[in-house]
């Protein structure tokens, strides 16, 4: 990571955050998916299944909130997004552990045959 981060721009700084957040997250899913197959643990293996469909969710609804128009009527500042991100974020693990979506339950049923 640059240490001149401080000349860059907001959309340059929240791009560059969540392409790492994203690497984190799959990085996080791939070790609970290999650890959960090495150890037979039906547990974590629907974890990271629902771990990973909050991750497609959160996609999802990054994707929608960018088509909403930008007003003059409320200012959008850094903290705003900020804030909405991480509120999408606890939104789409909530969406995802109530199987709402049922992609965790794809996912777990095609996984656990492996087991």
């Amino acid at each position: 990571m640059k240490i001149d981060n401080f000349l860059m721009s907001p959309d340059a700084m929240k791009a560059q955050l969540t392409m790492s957040k994203d690497k984190t997250s799959s990085d996080k899913f791939t070790r609970e998916l290999e650890s959960a197959v090495s150890k037979k643990d039906k547990q974590k293996l629907m974890a990271s299944c629902q771990e990973l469909e909050s991750v497609f969710i959160n996609k999802i609804m990054e994707s929608m909130r960018a088509t909403i128009p930008k007003s003059d009527v409320v200012e959008k500042s850094f903290a705003t997004e900020t804030f909405e991100s991480m509120l999408d974020e606890e939104y789409s693990k909530n969406m995802s552990k109530t199987g709402s979506i049922g992609l965790a339950d794809i996912l777990y049923k095609q996984l656990s045959n492996k087991l």
